[in-house]
C-alpha cells in the first residue's frame, strides 16, 4: 500500500513538473516587472519625409517611406548608427523591374546587400550597400501566395516565415518562391466569444511579427490584445503571454470587397505595436494610447516590456519620447525607435550597463 502512495505520489509530482516546463499559456500582472526609466537622444534626417518602419541590420537602420510620400522620392533611407550620418537613398518608385512599390525590408545578416518583399509588385528584391544606384541589384519574382501583406521573416534553411492578417493558423512558412509549404499553430476558438470564427479571432490576434534567426525564436504580437504568441522553429512549439488586461475590445466585423476586417473605435488604446526578438531576450513595445491619443499629442508608445525568451517578465522600460517600431543593438546595448513628435527622428535609448547580462 506504501509502494501504490509513493508511486502515485511520484506521478503527480513528476506530471506537475511536465506541465510547467511545457506550460502553453503565462498569465502575467504589471508588478511582475522591474520599471526601469530610459532617456534618449534623438537624430535628425532630413532626408527622410514620412516613416513607416525601420529595421536594424548590422550597423545600419533601413528606414522605410509610406506609400503617399511624391514619387520622385526615394522609398528607403540607410542611416549609419557608428557616427549617425545619412549613408544614402535606395528604392526608386514604381511597378518595374528593379523598382519598388511599397518595400518591407525582410532583416538579414549579410553585411552587403539587404532584402525587400514588395507584395504589390509579388517580388522580393535585393539592395546593395556598396552602390549608389536606386535600383535593386536583382528581382526575384515569388508565387502569389494569396494571403494579402505580411511581414516575412527569414529563417535559416532560407525560406521565410510570416503572419497572414486572416487564416486559420498562426505562422506560415514558404519557400524561396513564395510556395507554401508548412503550417504552424492552429487558431484557437475563444471561450468568452465562443460566436467568432478562427478566420475572425485571427484578425484579433493580427498584429506585429519579428524573430531571431541565430535562435530561432519569433513572436507574433497582437495589436488589439494583451498577448504575445511565442515559437520556437526548432522545436515547432508555441506559448502565449498575457495579460495584464484580459479584456477584449469592443469591435465589429465587417466584410467588402476589400477584404475582411475589424472595426473598432478611435478611442480604443492598442496594445503591443512592435517586437524584437534578441539573443536572450524579447523586446515588446507596448502602446497602450488610442488612435485619437495620436492625432491630439502624436503618441503611440512609451513602454517596452521585456521578457526572457521562456517569457518570464523581465523589465519595464519606460521611455522619455514616443516611438514606433524598435531595434536592438546587442554590441552597444542601445534600443532604436522612430519618433512620433513634429520632427520624426531615431531615438537612442541606452540599457543600463549589464543589466542584460542577468
Amino acid at each position: 500500500m506504501r509502494y501504490l502512495y509513493l508511486l502515485s505520489l511520484l506521478s503527480f509530482l513528476l506530471s506537475c513538473t511536465s506541465e510547467s516546463e511545457n506550460k502553453s499559456t503565462i498569465s502575467i500582472e504589471i508588478d511582475d516587472f522591474e520599471e526601469i526609466q530610459l532617456s534618449s537622444e534623438k537624430h535628425f534626417f532630413e532626408e527622410v519625409i514620412n516613416a513607416s518602419s525601420m529595421v536594424l541590420q548590422g550597423d545600419k537602420i533601413l528606414i522605410s517611406e509610406y506609400h503617399n510620400v511624391p514619387d520622385e522620392q526615394p522609398r528607403i533611407h540607410i542611416i549609419n548608427t557608428r557616427d549617425w550620418t545619412y549613408d544614402k537613398p535606395k528604392g526608386r518608385y514604381g511597378k518595374g523591374p528593379l523598382e519598388t512599390f511599397i518595400p518591407d525590408v525582410i532583416p538579414t545578416q549579410d553585411p552587403d546587400s539587404f532584402w525587400v518583399y514588395d507584395y504589390n509588385n509579388r517580388k522580393i528584391s535585393t539592395f546593395s550597400f556598396n552602390d549608389s544606384t536606386l535600383l535593386a541589384s536583382t528581382d526575384r519574382k515569388i508565387t502569389d501566395i494569396n494571403y494579402g501583406p505580411m511581414r516575412l521573416v527569414l529563417i535559416p534553411n532560407g525560406n521565410y516565415l510570416g503572419v497572414a492578417r486572416e487564416n486559420e493558423n498562426k505562422i506560415l512558412e514558404f519557400d524561396s518562391e513564395g510556395n507554401l509549404i508548412a503550417s504552424y499553430g492552429e487558431i484557437e476558438l475563444l471561450e468568452e466569444r465562443p460566436d467568432l470564427t478562427k478566420l475572425q479571432v485571427s484578425l484579433l490576434n493580427n498584429g506585429r511579427f519579428n524573430g531571431n534567426i541565430q535562435n530561432g525564436i519569433y513572436v507574433r504580437a497582437s495589436i488589439f490584445r494583451d498577448l504575445l504568441e511565442v515559437f520556437n522553429y526548432k522545436t515547432k512549439n508555441f506559448f502565449s503571454i498575457i495579460g495584464p488586461d484580459l479584456k477584449l475590445p469592443e469591435f465589429e466585423y465587417q466584410e467588402s470587397k476589400f477584404g475582411r476586417m475589424l472595426s473598432i473605435e478611435p478611442d480604443v488604446p492598442s496594445k503591443y505595436s512592435g517586437i524584437a526578438v534578441s539573443e536572450h531576450y524579447i523586446f515588446a513595445l507596448y502602446s497602450g494610447y488610442s488612435y485619437l491619443d495620436y492625432t491630439d499629442s502624436g503618441l503611440t508608445a512609451k513602454e517596452i516590456r521585456v521578457f526572457d525568451l521562456k517569457g518570464n517578465p523581465m523589465w519595464r522600460f519606460i521611455l522619455d519620447r514616443s516611438i514606433i517600431e524598435l531595434g536592438i543593438n546587442e554590441q552597444t546595448n542601445e534600443i532604436y525607435g522612430l519618433t512620433t513628435d513634429e520632427d520624426p527622428g531615431i531615438a537612442v535609448f541606452k540599457i543600463p550597463d549589464g543589466l542584460l547580462d542577468k
